[in-house]
Formats: C-alpha cells, structure tokens, sequence
C-alpha cells in the first residue's frame, strides 16, 4: 500500500538515473553540515511522519533486507556534493572535476571495501518527494534496496539531492 501512495506521488518529479560503482579513488569533498532537520523527514502514510532512515529501513524490511544507519563520512560526502551541484548549477553522477561518488566518498574519509552507489535528483522541495520519486524509480529503488550497502548519507541543497550508499566506512 506504502509503494502504491509513494507512486503516485511522483509523476512531477525530476530525476536522474542511480549510479553504481564498485571501484576507488580520490578527490575533495567540502566539510558540511547535515540536512536541515525540515528536509530530512519523511511522511509514509496521512497521519505521520517518520525520518528517512526509518523510512529507507522499512522499505527494505519489507524486501527481507537489513537496514542502513547513517554514516558521517557519507553525509559530509553528500552534502558537500548536492551544494556544489546547486552553487554551480549542474546535475551529474560526474564532478566538475570528474569526481565519481567513489572519489567523494573516499576523499570524505570512507574506506569502504568496494560497493557504492549514488541517487541524484533536483527539484523537490521534500525529503519526502524525493523519497516518493527514488522509491518508484527502478534504477534508485535498485540502489536503494541493494544488498551490499550497510551504511548511506543524505544530502540536500537548493533543491539537489544526494543520496550515497556503500559496503561500510
């Protein structure tokens, strides 16, 4: 039921393809704050509210998949990244340095053993629009629910949206 109210949720939105990496290297991230707490909160049903971790976790409980936690590394990776996006107006899995999200997440201190991924999105003005639009994407949702992330950050930036996943940190 969950899945069905997120789609409809989505027909406005603007997306990008999910991106899947599973090598190394390095560039710079940015020291960032986290989200602003209005934006990292996520509605799932009419009468509540829950964050987008508690959210992300359900999605994948109900796919028979562990959950995520939250990991510093990862968050200042992308949060640095959505405000650079957002400062310099452009949307890419790429930098303007040719970073990937394995550079960024390798540069914010993550040494993970090999698996990362990467959403984007612009546009949305809610954690929960940008959930909506992730969940009913086969390419985020695959990420989303992939089976050798334990760890994720969240970052957001007038209207960039960043979400990164990885083995560990």
């Amino acid at each position: 039921m969950r899945s069905k109210l997120l789609s409809l949720l989505v027909a406005p939105l603007l997306l990008s393809g999910g991106l899947v990496l599973a090598s190394a290297t390095s560039s710079s991230a940015q020291t960032a704050a986290s989200l602003d707490a209005s934006h990292s909160r996520v509605s799932t049903s009419t009468a509540s509210e829950v964050s987008f971790e508690t959210a992300l976790n359900q999605m994948r409980s109900q796919s028979g998949l562990g959950g995520l936690r939250a990991d510093r590394h990862l968050m200042l990776a992308a949060q640095a990244y959505a405000e650079d996006m957002a400062r310099h107006g452009y949307h890419s899995h790429y930098g303007r340095d040719g970073s990937t999200v394995v550079d960024r997440a390798r540069a914010a201190g993550c040494a993970g053993r090999g698996y990362f991924a990467e959403n984007i999105a612009w546009g949305q003005k809610t954690a929960q629009a940008t959930f909506a639009g992730w969940s009913a994407s086969p390419g985020h949702r695959a990420n989303m629910l992939g089976r050798n992330y334990g760890v994720y950050g969240l970052g957001w930036s007038g209207g960039m949206w960043v979400l990164i996943f990885a083995d560990a940190c």
